[in-house]
């Protein structure tokens, strides 16, 4: 089957809401995710979105499947990046790409099912932005995450809120929903870092005096995505660190480890 990228379709209505959705060998729950996102959404707002995919070193059938829904939606696009870009690089290109005046994104392993994603939905009239969080009283939560990831997270989470003063419970959470105008200020300013991509931008767009709200939604963690506990906690860490220095007198740090030699430098 010949594949119909992004670049190949000709869109007629300008989308209200731009769903990015970034993956990375996800053959076993991409399809279950995008027909679930399709047929909510194509009830609650008919020809008032699009689904944009960015699978990108995809070594499964991650893109035959998403070629093939494709067709049979039209508002389903997608672009393939063979190369590693990760989640990071994958949302910087679905938000050059999004169409819609607002532009979220969520996980291709459906632990944000669409009713919580449209949750921020309803709820941006009067801000930039709106992210989910698993960690508000009211949020609910089917299935947990494993004691050492939950642990880790609110350790994580406490880092966030001292260092860079993020008033927020769930930075990590995989539902965000931001407004056109808000989003587009800081594209070009993002990094493509695979642990504090979600930090850097919410940091940013704090900078940019932009309004964020966090809602509590239903959430159904799937047991197969999997955080690397032994590499994960200080990459993480690292990305932090990094994030807090860029922005603060010691930002030559930052300057001058870059120059460094790829030997010589940290990988996170």
């Amino acid at each position: 089957m010949v594949k119909k990228s992004i670049a190949e379709k000709i869109y007629y209505n300008m989308p209200k809401l731009s769903i990015i959705v970034p993956a990375c060998n996800e053959e076993e729950r991409v399809e279950r995710t995008l027909l679930q996102y399709i047929y909510f959404f194509s009830k609650k707002m008919p020809s008032q979105y699009e689904i944009i995919v960015i699978p990108n070193h995809c070594h499964d059938r991650t893109v035959e499947i998403v070629s093939r829904l494709s067709w049979k939606y039209p508002f389903l696009l997608f672009k393939e990046f063979s190369e590693k870009i990760g989640k990071s690089g994958a949302l910087i290109e679905g938000f050059k790409l999004a169409k819609g005046g607002l532009i979220g994104f969520t996980d291709a392993d459906n632990s944000g099912p669409p009713e919580s994603f449209y949750k921020l939905v309803r709820e941006l009239q009067d801000f930039d932005g709106a992210i989910g969080s698993r960690w508000l009283p009211e949020s609910e939560i089917k299935i947990k995450q494993p004691f050492l990831r939950r642990l880790f997270s609110r350790s994580f989470n406490f880092l966030v809120r001292f260092l860079l003063r993020l008033k927020f419970y769930d930075t990590q959470c995989g539902l965000k929903v931001f407004k056109k105008e808000a989003l587009h200020e800081i594209i070009p300013l993002l990094g493509k870092t695979q642990w504090a991509f979600d930090i850097d931008l919410l940091y940013k767009l704090k900078r940019n005096n932009k309004k964020i709200i966090e809602i509590p939604i239903k959430w159904d963690d799937d047991p197969r995505t999997r955080l690397n506990l032994k590499n994960a906690p200080i990459r993480m860490f690292l990305s932090l660190i990094r994030l807090r220095l860029m922005y603060s007198p010691f930002k030559f740090i930052i300057l001058i480890y870059d120059r460094l030699p790829e030997s010589l430098k940290i990988h996170h």
